[in-house]
């Protein structure tokens, strides 16, 4: 996203199709020199254009609740979703043993979940 200097937008949302476009997203952001909010919507044409509109401060928020009912999902949400639940992704074992003999298995995620999956 650009508004006075390059920056990387706090969340993404993707939208539903229309009639003429297709692959919506609406990504938002906070200006790091401003602080000012900043809306950036991304539409391609069924016929291969792509019309891309930034706004920023009260046009921003407006753009907002203009597209807030075809929202379908965003980043952010899914972020969470992943680092909530049980082991996502890529997997790996830790053994745990005790003082009394029994050894517990877990399955773990980079994420930071785990999840016993057998006591021995």
């Amino acid at each position: 996203m650009r508004h006075c200097c390059q920056f990387k937008a706090d969340d993404i949302y993707y939208l539903e199709d229309t009639n003429l476009y297709s692959n919506r997203t609406l990504s938002i952001g906070f200006c790091p020199i401003c602080k000012k909010p900043v809306a950036e919507l991304k539409e391609v044409l069924f016929t291969g254009g792509i019309n891309k509109t930034s706004v920023s401060g009260i046009n921003a928020q407006n753009l907002m609740m203009s597209v807030k009912d075809s929202i379908l999902y965003s980043v952010q949400s899914l972020n969470y979703k992943k680092q909530k639940s049980k082991p996502f992704g890529w997997k790996f074992g830790i053994n745990k043993g005790y003082k009394n003999g029994q050894i517990k298995q877990y399955a773990c995620d980079f994420y930071g979940n785990k999840e016993l999956i057998k006591s021995v």
